[in-house]
C-alpha cells in the first residue's frame, strides 16, 4: 500500500480530497496533511510520500519550492499540482520540475481519481519490478524496531505471542494466561505503548499475511486465505479487510495481476 501527503493551506480543500481518496478504491495506506511547504518538508522524511498534491500560493513555502527542495533532497518523486492559478510562469516551471499534472480548482471528480489510479499502477509497477513477487506484500515492519525497544518486558511479550499465533483462535484472556496478568491491564498497556488496541494490531497481522498468500499463489481461494489466517467466515474476513487495506481482496489482487501482466 502506498502513502500520499496533501499539502493546502486551505483546510477544506484539504478534507475535501482526503474524503474523496478514502471513500475511493484507490491504495493509499496512509495520507498526511500539511498547510505548507515547510509543514511538507518536516513531515516528509518520516513519512515517506509516494506521491504529493499540493497547491501553489502558500505562506511559508509554496508548492513549487516544495517540489524543489522535495526532489534535491530525494525525499519524494511523484508529484500532481492542484492549484487555482493559470499563470503560465507557474506551469513553466511545473513542466521544468516534471510533475505528473497541473490540476485546476474545482477539480472534476473522476478525472481525479483516474489520474490517481493511473499514478498508483505506475508505483507499484516500479516496486514490483525491482522485488521478487512474494515479496510485494511486504510492509514496514508494524512496530519497528526502535518501538519495540522502548516497550516494557511484559508487552513485548505479548506482541511476541500475537507474532507467532495470530492465525490461530486468539483472544486477549489466552494472552493473558501465557504473560500472566490481567486481561484489562494487558489491553491499556498494549495501547498505551503501541498505539494500537490488541484487535487492531491483531487484524493487521492477520491481514499481512493474507497478502502475502494471494501473492505467492494466484489461484488460492479467499475462503482458504481467510481459514489459514485465523478468521473461520469469510465474510468477516472481506470486511476487516476493506477496513485495513483500503479495498476489497479481490481489489488487491486484480491490482497486482494488472501491474504483473504489465511487467511481463
Amino acid at each position: 500500500m502506498l502513502n500520499l501527503m496533501i499539502v493546502d493551506d486551505e483546510p477544506i480543500i484539504i478534507k475535501g480530497l482526503t474524503n474523496i481518496v478514502e471513500k475511493s478504491n484507490i491504495p493509499f495506506k496512509e495520507i498526511v496533511n500539511a498547510c505548507d511547504g515547510l509543514d511538507a518538508l518536516e513531515k516528509m522524511a518520516a513519512f515517506k510520500p509516494d506521491l504529493i498534491i499540493t497547491d501553489i500560493e502558500m505562506a511559508e513555502m509554496n508548492g513549487l519550492d516544495l517540489i524543489r527542495e522535495a526532489q534535491d533532497k530525494q525525499l519524494c518523486k511523484r508529484f500532481i499540482i492542484l492549484t487555482g492559478y493559470e499563470e503560465k510562469i507557474y506551469l513553466r516551471e511545473a513542466i521544468r520540475r516534471k510533475v505528473i499534472d497541473y490540476l485546476l480548482k474545482p477539480i472534476n471528480k473522476a478525472e481525479f481519481l483516474n489520474l490517481l489510479s493511473e499514478v498508483c499502477l505506475e508505483i507499484v509497477h516500479e516496486q514490483s519490478a525491482n522485488r521478487p513477487k512474494a515479496a510485494l506484500a511486504e510492509e514496514s515492519p508494524l512496530l519497528p524496531e526502535g518501538k519495540r525497544c522502548q516497550m516494557s518486558r511484559n508487552i513485548r511479550r505479548v506482541v511476541e505471542y500475537i507474532d507467532r499465533h495470530f492465525t490461530q483462535d486468539l483472544s486477549l484472556d489466552m494472552i493473558a494466561v501465557h504473560v500472566e496478568l490481567h486481561p484489562n491491564y494487558i489491553s491499556g498497556l498494549f495501547r498505551k505503548e503501541t498505539g494500537l488496541t490488541f484487535i487492531h494490531y491483531l487484524h493487521l497481522c492477520r491481514i499481512r499475511k493474507a497478502k502475502q498468500l494471494m501473492l505467492s499463489d494466484e489461484d488460492i481461494s479467499f475462503q482458504t486465505i481467510s481459514e489459514e489466517v485465523g478468521y473461520e467466515n469469510v465474510r468477516h474476513f472481506f470486511t476487516v479487510f476493506k477496513k485495513y487495506a483500503g479495498v476489497t481482496p479481490g481489489e488487491f489482487r486484480e491490482l497486482y495481476r494488472q501491474t504483473l501482466r504489465e511487467i511481463h
